[in-house]
């Protein structure tokens, strides 16, 4: 209904509400104000607006990257470049949000100034956590860090959360997350973990390796439609000790926490460790997640 009420201007909401989800309702008279006078409907049926003319309810959702050389073949010095996989990118597109891609920045204040201006955050997967961020010393299975997107990241959570501004951490993203909010991780599950299961599995991004049970009644088994699913899983780290303020809300079979989320309706912070913008396109309940941080942020746009 949201990805209805994007496209949708609805001159008169009021005759089509039972079409429309309370947000969408929300939208559509939004819209209205944005449109300004226009004719009303004719036979009956809603008029249709420019896409172009919507877009700007969209909300902007920043994702963050990695850092990469970029090898150019050609004379003179490798270049530094942000790189996201557009897996990322599309999810948050399909379900009707517009991605922002956040570069790797220096100033703190330009950080927080672009926390100002979108209206959700998605923490994408990568590098491991430094140990340094939860007062822990590093250890054998440490894989590479990379202290400058610690750092970007955990900018970019302070200031989303002083603004109440939603957030979607995976993988990676849920174990900054924890970390920027005071939690602990096993820094290679291999040696730390008393576990069996499989989280660096070998098979294609889109397989589902292994099961995961989500908590009933949360807010992450609302978004999934499921108390049970199956994940891919690319991980050797993960939630050791969690952060106050977050609530475990998935595991797989042996314990391991898988999810995440702060409780209450008023606030949408959510973490998984599986890779959802792999699993899609093949798996419709994972459009959810993506579906939750845009419908959130666009409860920001229209406030």
């Amino acid at each position: 209904m949201l990805l209805l009420a994007v496209r949708v201007i609805v001159e008169d909401v009021e005759p089509y509400s039972a079409w429309l989800s309370p947000l969408s309702r929300t939208f559509a008279k939004k819209a209205e104000c944005v449109r300004g006078q226009r004719d009303r409907p004719n036979n009956g049926r809603p008029t249709f607006a420019l896409a172009k003319e919507m877009d700007t309810l969209k909300p902007l959702i920043a994702i963050t990257g990695t850092r990469r050389l970029l090898d150019m073949k050609l004379p003179g010095p490798q270049l530094l470049t942000v790189s996201l996989t557009d897996d990322y990118a599309h999810g948050v597109e399909h379900a009707g949000g517009l991605p922002l891609v956040i570069p790797f920045l220096e100033d703190a204040a330009t950080v927080h100034a672009i926390a100002e201006r979108v209206d959700g955050l998605l923490l994408s997967g990568g590098e491991d956590v430094d140990p340094a961020l939860y007062n822990d010393q590093p250890r054998l299975g440490l894989g590479n860090v990379m202290p400058h997107r610690d750092w970007l990241e955990l900018e970019l959570i302070r200031a989303m959360r002083a603004q109440n501004k939603p957030i979607l951490g995976i993988c990676r993203g849920m174990q900054v997350l924890n970390a920027a909010l005071g939690g602990t991780l096993y820094q290679d599950l291999p040696r730390e973990w008393r576990g069996k299961i499989q989280h660096s599995q070998q098979a294609p991004r889109a397989h589902a390796s292994h099961s995961v049970r989500v908590e009933p009644g949360s807010r992450m088994a609302s978004l999934l439609g499921a108390t049970e699913v199956r994940t891919n899983s690319f991980h050797h780290q993960a939630v050791k000790v969690l952060a106050d303020g977050l609530v475990p809300v998935a595991w797989d079979e042996e314990g391991l926490i898988e999810g995440a989320e702060m409780p209450g309706d008023d606030e949408f912070v959510v973490a998984i460790q599986c890779h959802p913008e792999n699993l899609w396109r093949t798996q419709p309940e994972f459009v959810g997640l993506f579906r939750g941080l845009v419908e959130a942020s666009t409860k920001r746009v229209l406030a």
